[in-house]
């Protein structure tokens, strides 16, 4: 079924939607410019550098300045601050091309399908195979969920919603493409989906990701520095959101999401978490209590869920039995493809995680951790993968790392130690060079003073000099990056775009020098 819609739609795009080439590179110019070219190329064919291919040359060049200046001007002097940000980002915004890498015998790889078939194997080595034990995990609730409705209205009205890009899908349906035909292809994509979650039957389509390097840090030749983003089909999205939106009710209905998780909820963002970590830690701090907190870092959290470990938990959460058979498709048989400047590698198996790039990867990924902390005598909170242990009294701390260990056994997660760190938190006058050490796996955690958690930098101190250092020097980049690209302009947009954009950030720097880190502390 699904295949004859996707052969109408192609047919429809060949016959009736025009294809312009765009060359991001090119620059068009205007008349009087390539009249100029003209006249120059002709002169120095002709006289060679001669008085008057000067003066053409001087006259070309000034009114190249000029274009230039009246394209800046175009786009900083509509007193849009988004528009402002983005063309600022655009000039300094690096190349996402794929250079030259080296493969394992430290050869250098130039061929862009070779690349992609270094981070196939690359991306595919973090996956695992489940060990075949099935853990015990007690029923979590006796509400049984109901079936979700796809309603030709809901689409529609979704499909509109859709941002009008022409970006890469597996099956070769660009998001604007959906959006200009949102009404005439509702109805039959509501048919398809109710097909679809009543056979628990999926496209293989929407089970292929086109995956795209992205560097993380370090040795950019190294494969294992990047991670991979995937683009999925935007039709398959459209399901996942009505059945992401079905999942998300009824946990919230029958309070089955912990409230120490805070990443990929709604209203449960970073700044939620903050502010109830830091409120926590002044609390201590206001009692003379010492708080010790642990970061744990999971590898490759996202890629290494057992898939039939998720499926054995999902019963427990009572999903219906239609829906754990559609997850258990949507779950297996999945791949993925490398895309390289364009080389496309050989499609490799996905044999576990929670499916990257797609709507409802996140949200399985966060119930399958939702139980990680159910026997934990300390505070802790969750940020996705991100987890942290917290509590004035260290034996709880080692006694809950010793559980931690024992759930990743069970259920196939591991921990880096030399990626966790642990600091304590207390006043300055009460830091000492004993405070305890923490373990995991045998391993010794290493400790510091400093950490950074969710953007923000903590001391041990309760300080914030070191994020407000970090901070300012970041605003001073960007202040400098501002005045290159305005350097082109004309003194009025000049003096706008510093009024409106540039001076709030230098008031921001005068106001936090005049702040005390002391005195910040105690205002938060």
């Amino acid at each position: 079924m699904y295949d004859s819609f996707l052969r109408i739609c192609h047919d429809l795009i060949e016959r009736f939607v025009p294809v312009k080439r765009i060359n991001p590179l090119s620059r068009t110019h205007a008349y009087p410019v390539l009249k100029l070219q003209k006249q120059k190329l002709r002169l120095w064919r002709k006289e060679g550098n001669s008085t008057e291919y000067k003066l053409i040359a001087s006259k070309l060049k000034s009114l190249l300045q000029s274009e230039e200046t009246k394209t800046v001007e175009k786009h900083l002097s509509n007193g849009n601050a988004r528009d402002f940000f983005k063309y600022i980002n655009s000039r300094y915004k690096n190349s996402s091309d794929i250079g030259v890498l080296k493969d394992s015998s430290n050869s250098p790889v130039n061929d862009d399908s070779r690349k992609a078939s270094l981070f196939s194997e690359c991306f595919s080595a973090v996956f695992t195979t489940d060990d075949g034990n099935e853990p015990s995990f007690p029923l979590r609730t006796n509400a049984l969920m109901d079936a979700p409705i796809f309603d030709p209205c809901t689409m529609e009205l979704m499909l509109s919603k859709l941002s009008p890009k022409v970006n890469t899908t597996p099956e070769n349906l660009p998001a604007i493409f959906l959006k200009k035909t949102c009404t005439a292809i509702s109805i039959p994509l509501s048919i398809i989906f109710s097909e679809s979650y009543r056979t628990a039957c999926i496209p293989h389509s929407w089970k292929t990701a086109i995956v795209r390097p992205l560097h993380k840090k370090g040795a950019k030749t190294d494969p294992s520095n990047y991670r991979p983003i995937s683009l999925t089909s935007s039709v398959g999205k459209l399901m996942e959101k009505i059945l992401h939106k079905h999942l998300i009710s009824f946990f919230n209905d029958n309070s089955l999401l912990t409230n120490c998780q805070f990443g990929f909820r709604s209203n449960r963002g970073t700044e939620s978490q903050l502010l109830s970590y830091q409120a926590s830690l002044l609390n201590n701090f206001v009692s003379k209590a010492t708080t010790h907190s642990v970061y744990i870092d999971f590898k490759k959290a996202f890629d290494t869920v057992s898939t039939k470990k998720l499926l054995q938990k999902l019963t427990s959460y009572g999903i219906s039995s239609e829906m754990h058979n559609w997850f258990c498709s949507f779950l297996t048989d999945r791949t993925q493809q490398i895309n390289v400047n364009g080389k496309l590698s050989e499609e490799a198996k996905v044999l576990s995680g929670v499916p990257q790039g797609s709507v409802l990867g996140p949200l399985l990924f966060l119930i399958f951790v939702n139980d990680i902390g159910d026997s934990f005598a300390s505070n802790f909170l969750l940020y996705a993968d991100d987890l942290k242990l917290f509590s004035t009294n260290a034996d709880d701390i080692e006694n809950d790392l010793e559980k931690l260990e024992a759930w990743c056994d069970s259920w196939q997660m591991s921990v880096a130690p030399s990626k966790c760190e642990a600091i304590s938190f207390c006043h300055r006058k009460r830091l000492t060079n004993t405070n305890p050490t923490f373990s995991i796996n045998d391993e010794i955690l290493p400790t510091v003073d400093k950490i950074r958690d969710l953007g923000v930098i903590l001391g041990s101190g309760l300080s914030f000099s070191e994020h407000l250092a970090t901070t300012l020097r970041k605003a001073h980049q960007r202040v400098n990056i501002f005045f290159n690209v305005l350097r082109r302009s004309t003194i009025d947009v000049f003096v706008k775009c510093f009024i409106i954009y540039i001076r709030p950030i230098l008031e921001y720097d005068v106001i936090v020098n005049l702040i005390s880190p002391t005195s910040l502390t105690l205002i938060v």
